[in-house]
């Protein structure tokens, strides 16, 4: 009886974390560089879904790496933040 207590506790949890991957899915949060010259856009499994450049930019190459790591950076905190806010009372 214990055995079959813990597969159910396991089945429940995995059909609770599988809809919550599919609610984060439909998040979307955006990060930009300190510069506005790059912007991206994370879902909420922290994938990335749009990338945008300004068409002003005029960077050298080391310069667009900073940016684009200031963007997503930027993102992922935001992303922390919003999963951690749906979530709070969940867990």
């Amino acid at each position: 009886k214990i055995m079959l207590n813990q597969l159910k506790d396991l089945y429940n949890l995995r059909k609770q974390a599988s809809e919550m991957q599919k609610m984060l899915a439909n998040e979307r949060v955006t990060g930009q560089s300190d510069d506005g010259s790059f912007s991206l856009t994370l879902n909420g499994n922290h994938e990335l879904v749009e990338v945008n450049v300004s068409p002003n930019i005029d960077l050298h190459r080391p310069e667009i790496a900073k940016n684009i790591k200031e963007a997503f950076d930027d993102a992922q905190n935001k992303l922390k933040s919003l999963i951690a806010l749906k979530f709070q009372g969940m867990l």
